[in-house]
């Protein structure tokens, strides 16, 4: 016959047991060294895959003296003029013909980008300006103006086809191109006989200039006179010949070109354009070969 101070005794060598064991799982589990979070890579990476976009941040407004921080509310966002805050793209820049950018999750009629969040838009921007001094040499003030905002472009396009073959696109309304075909732009809004669409939608589509013409010379001159360049055709420094960005002359450069079409009384927070930019530099360094 068993006793049961021998049963209770045996569970209490069993409890004892199972109890250092457990304890030395745990001492060993303290010992591991925890994974690496890289939080926010990892969010703005899971944006873009999901398509899921953020609200923008990142902007202050001018109230007299001050600059504010900037919270949109989402009736402020809806008011004409902010279709680029909106889409996170501080710089309005335009989908690629062949490939969307990175961060990129749709885009509007005109073919302005959507961004995850708007640190894509600055990086974008970034490869952008990469893109005109090693692919097109342009290095001016002059040069930059003319070709992101000729003259015969407007700020705040909106973009729209004709309903069907047979609606002629008056031949006085200026001829420009873009993306490999002809495009029309006007100061009119097209009559009853075009239609908002995608530029994509049609042979010879139309772009509304609500806001008139660019400017491009005086655009040029406060481009110029951002960076500390005596005129619009000396040489603004952006880049060395190794491809290396100068971050101080791009600050200033970025900021300029992002008030130009947002409106003067707004800046982009610096840290954005800076995380914007170094991302763009380390995409260079790795991959060389990608444009977008």
């Amino acid at each position: 016959m068993i006793s049961f101070g021998r049963i209770t005794g045996a569970w209490v060598r069993l409890f004892v047991v199972v109890g250092l064991l457990l304890g030395l799982a745990a001492c060993a589990k303290q010992d591991e060294p925890e994974p690496e979070i890289r939080v926010t890579e990892f969010a703005m990476a899971q944006r873009a895959a999901s398509l899921e976009k953020v609200r923008p941040y990142g902007l202050y407004r001018q109230s007299g003296q001050q600059w504010q921080k900037l919270e949109m509310t989402p009736q402020e966002l809806a008011a004409p003029g902010r279709r680029c805050i909106r889409q996170n793209n501080y710089w309005c820049v335009k989908t690629p013909p062949t490939e969307r950018w990175r961060g990129q999750v749709g885009e509007d009629n005109s073919g302005h980008a959507i961004f995850a969040d708007p640190v894509y838009s600055a990086r974008a921007f970034a490869r952008l300006m990469r893109n005109y001094r090693f692919k097109h040499e342009i290095i001016t003030a002059r040069q930059l103006a003319m070709r992101y905002a000729p003259p015969s472009d407007c700020i705040g396009t909106l973009s729209f086809c004709p309903i069907s073959p047979g609606v002629q696109v008056p031949a006085n309304w200026t001829r420009g191109s873009m993306d490999g075909k002809t495009v029309a732009y006007t100061e009119t809004k097209p009559s009853s006989a075009f239609y908002r669409a995608k530029t994509s939608a049609c042979d010879t589509p139309v772009l509304y200039c609500p806001r008139g013409f660019n400017d491009s010379l005086t655009y040029a001159s406060a481009l110029a006179k951002s960076v500390g360049a005596h005129s619009i055709d000396q040489d603004i420094g952006l880049f060395d010949t190794a491809g290396l960005l100068h971050y101080t002359r791009a600050q200033l450069l970025y900021q300029a070109m992002a008030r130009y079409e947002m409106g003067a009384d707004y800046a982009v927070d610096p840290t954005l354009i800076r995380r914007g930019m170094v991302m763009e530099a380390q995409d260079y360094l790795t991959d060389k070969g990608r444009l977008h």
